[in-house]
């Protein structure tokens, strides 16, 4: 009987078949902890993208869920009008806006201008702004269209404010003194409230011609 050759017969062929089984021992133990590794960041990453995705929807979903907000203006007062260039027009504007007010206020109250000529073509437009800070809210307003430059103004609390309004023709330049151009002065008056909603009014001002 032919017996395979045994390594005890060569101590030198022991322990080199031996330091070769225990590099590759390590060698693959190595790349196992390699790969573990990176697999270990890899769903670390994928983890810290889902967070980050779930974070935002819960975002849009919070903001999604919170009140819609719903306005309501009613402009006061007699028959407005204005008789010559030194003479406001007077009213009042009641204001409205819903619950919560966390949500839906402060609301802006905008009160848009538009010229116009004697034949009801377009002159120029512009804008000016009252801030609405309660549930309901009287603003006591004076609006001169002769005079742009203190086109409106307003009681806030005790302290009397005033704006000016810029008028842009369709090519988007200024007009200076509108009123001089104009039969005729429409203005809308629209609620914002802070999240959506609006509600609008308006009326027309005849414009005596100005003999300045």
């Amino acid at each position: 009987m032919v017996l395979a050759p045994s390594l005890n017969r060569n101590p030198i062929c022991i322990v080199s078949t031996m330091m070769l089984l225990t590099t590759l021992f390590l060698m693959f133990f190595g790349t196992q902890d390699a790969s573990q590794a990176a697999e270990i960041s890899r769903l670390q990453s994928e983890v810290s993208r889902l967070s980050s995705e779930l974070s935002h929807t819960q975002s849009v979903l919070q903001a999604e869920t919170r009140p819609f907000c719903s306005a309501e203006i009613h402009i006061q007062g007699s028959v407005l009008r204005v008789s010559g260039p030194d003479t406001p027009a007077r009213a009042n504007l009641l204001t409205m806006v819903s619950s919560p007010s966390g949500d839906c206020l402060p609301a802006d109250v905008r009160i848009t201008a538009t010229y116009l000529s004697a034949t009801e073509a377009f002159v120029c437009v512009g804008t000016v702004t009252v801030q609405h800070f309660q549930p309901v809210q009287n603003t006591a307003i004076e609006l001169r269209p002769y005079e742009t430059e203190v086109f409106l103004k307003w009681w806030e609390g005790s302290t009397l404010k005033q704006q000016s309004l810029s008028c842009h023709d369709y090519q988007g330049n200024e007009v200076r003194n509108p009123a001089d151009y104009s039969a005729s002065m429409r203005a809308f008056v629209s609620v914002f409230p802070r999240r959506g909603g609006l509600a609008t009014s308006e009326f027309q001002l005849t414009l005596p011609r100005s003999t300045r």
